[in-house]
């Protein structure tokens, strides 16, 4: 394993730095500043470091490269991170970009976005482009003095934050589609398809980063069995996740090609309005274009009233269409 007392270039500078904690060997965490981070990474047996930073800063990776914590394959890893989800274990730590829920400091949001993180003996880094909401809820119960016992729990912390907000965001969906539901049984004819479009590639997105990072995890526990953390009951609640979202989806669908069926049945009904309306008023056109020829032999057209008796023809034409069309409708 690398040296891990080699000091910093230059203590003060920890590029992109948002927080760092030192845990004790009963688990409790001190806030550091910057300063104290070169000190504290050579810190006694039976204490540990965990350092969040802003990966925006292309320095990370250089100066955790000179912190002499990590190995080689990590380092680059953190240099040449994926585009996918991944997490490597090397003989002496292990590397990884999963996906997170963005921390939006205005309110709640469903935006997924990447943490990356470097795990070795006695030293959690973790590193974000965007605010992420497990850091923050890390950040507070820490500051609540809740213990921690190892930088692999810690981790754990994280993946368990992603999987609760995940479940929340899931409560939220489920009751879009419950007011959806509601509208659609409403007499009223209203078109929700796009609530229900909106819904629907809401969750495919977050079930696509989800069922990737299960994925990943699954693979973590088959592949290396003496991975630092247990991810059994993490996985457990990833496949509930899963199942939880495959049932958002169908009823999404569902609603959308109901409200579709209704759509499509109200138009009709309208259709079926207006054609009744244009037989209806068909007769009475051709008979007043035919009395309205000014031509010789035209009936009435010499008699007093002759006018009227033209009306009475033309609403004649159309009572009797009606009555034909009721007869049709009883066949």
């Amino acid at each position: 394993m690398p040296d891990n007392t080699q000091s910093l270039v230059s203590p003060a500078d920890v590029p992109g730095f948002v927080c760092a904690y030192r845990f004790g060997p009963d688990g409790s965490a001190r806030r550091l500043i910057e300063t104290d981070i070169d000190p504290a990474l050579s810190s006694p047996e039976g204490q540990w470091l965990w350092i969040h930073l802003n990966s925006i800063d292309q320095r990370c990776a250089r100066w955790l490269a000179r912190s002499g914590r990590f190995s080689s394959p990590a380092i680059d890893f953190i240099e040449h991170i994926p585009a996918y989800q991944l997490i490597e274990c090397f003989p002496a730590d292990a590397a990884g970009s999963v996906a997170d829920l963005r921390r939006d400091f205005t309110g709640e949001t469903h935006e997924t976005c990447r943490l990356q993180f470097l795990l070795a003996e006695g030293i959690l880094v973790t590193m974000r482009a965007k605010p992420v909401r497990s850091a923050e809820l890390v950040r507070r119960h820490l500051e609540a003095g809740r213990p921690v016992s190892s930088p692999a729990q810690l981790l754990l912390a994280f993946f368990i934050h992603y999987a609760q907000g995940i479940e929340s965001v899931l409560h939220d969906l489920a009751a879009e589609i419950e007011l959806i539901e509601d509208r659609v049984l409403d007499e009223r004819v209203t078109d929700e398809r796009r609530r229900a479009v909106i819904v629907r590639r809401e969750a495919a997105m977050l079930h696509r980063q989800q069922r990737s990072l299960r994925r990943v995890l699954a693979d973590t526990q088959r592949a290396v069995p003496r991975f630092p953390a247990d991810l059994s009951d993490l996985l457990d609640l990833h496949a509930h996740l899963d199942q939880e979202f495959e049932q958002i989806e169908q009823r999404a669908r569902l609603f959308h090609d109901e409200i579709d069926a209704k759509l499509a049945s109200e138009t009709n009904r309208q259709l079926y309005r207006l054609s009744v309306l244009t037989a209806l008023f068909l007769p009475p056109t051709l008979v007043g274009g035919l009395f309205g020829m000014n031509l010789e032999g035209i009936p009435w057209s010499g008699m007093h009233g002759g006018f009227w008796f033209a009306t009475a023809a033309a609403l004649l034409s159309s009572a009797g269409t009606w009555l034909f069309l009721r007869y049709l409708d009883r066949k």
